[in-house]
């Protein structure tokens, strides 16, 4: 989170990240390492083991597709929240709402706070869902700003 001043007049910028993929990571280590070592074992020596350096290859390709997809899983899955003293931003893939606090009616929370419903009119809802379904750190924080701002527009 970043804030730009102290109150209720100040900017907040909040982004919902998934955890950090740590199982796709070390099988993707394992298969690059392995693949790695497959090839060089294949190629040394004056005969080389066509099997050997083509399972290497494949397990190589395999680590390195299963990193890269880890990667852009953490990166497109994050959700972007901006409060600021007008109103609220809501972005993330394939998502995008904001609002002003004076059109909001109504928020609300699941009893775990991993995920929040903010209302505007009879229709128009945001929702905000916390990475994994748990309410983290980042999540706490976001619901205690939006609580006070809420407050602060006598809401």
């Amino acid at each position: 989170m970043t804030q730009a001043a102290s109150g209720s007049e100040h900017t907040s910028h909040y982004a919902l990240k998934p955890r950090n993929p740590v199982r796709a990571w070390a099988i993707a280590a394992c298969l690059l390492i392995a693949g790695v070592v497959a090839l060089w074992t294949g190629l040394a020596g004056e005969a080389a083991n066509v099997a050997l350096v083509v399972i290497g290859a494949v397990l190589a390709v395999a680590g390195l597709g299963l990193g890269i997809a880890a990667l852009t899983f953490v990166s497109n899955r994050t959700l972007y929240v901006v409060l600021s003293p007008d109103g609220f931003e809501v972005s993330g893939p394939g998502y995008h709402k904001s609002g002003a606090w004076i059109d909001v009616d109504s928020v609300s929370a699941t009893p775990d706070g991993a995920r929040l419903v903010i209302g505007q009119g009879h229709i128009e809802r945001t929702f905000i869902q916390a990475p994994g379904g748990i309410a983290d750190d980042q999540m706490k924080a976001l619901t205690a700003d939006l609580s006070s701002r809420l407050a602060n527009h006598g809401r």
